[in-house]
């Protein structure tokens, strides 16, 4: 080989070197924060919600509330009741927006069920049997 073409090589091996050595010292993109705030259950029912973090599903006690975490500043909160999806909220965080309990929270959701509706009956006349004369 020629002494040309080694030193073109070892020139071309050492600025390799540099470049992943200066990737490699460079500071990626930061870490998103987690985001803390609170799922409020205003139902008379247990609500399942799936969490963010892991494969877990969390259960929001009847007029209870819990904390939760999230990595992600926007992101979709679908509850369950009984295995079934009821209603998906989109949510956007805010940090230290929404005061609850003296401390302040990066979001508030808060999960409302239609309450089923009394029903009524009709109400029918009243039938009367005429007298008889005679």
């Amino acid at each position: 080989m020629p002494k040309k073409m080694i030193s073109i090589l070892l020139a071309f091996v050492a600025a390799l070197f540099l470049v992943s050595w200066a990737q490699a010292e460079a500071p990626g993109p930061e870490p998103l924060p987690p985001y803390v705030g609170i799922i409020k259950n205003n139902s008379n029912y247990d609500i399942s919600v799936p969490s963010e973090n892991s494969l877990a599903t969390l259960i929001v006690p009847a007029r209870g509330w819990i904390k939760y975490v999230v990595w992600d500043p926007q992101f979709d909160l679908v509850p369950y009741l009984n295995g079934k999806p009821f209603e998906c909220q989109k949510v956007v965080v805010r940090p230290d927006a929404f005061p609850y309990m003296c401390t302040n929270y990066d979001f508030l959701v808060e999960i409302n069920l239609p309450e089923p509706q009394p029903t009524y009956y009709k109400k029918y006349k009243k039938r009367y049997r005429k007298m008889r004369t005679g």
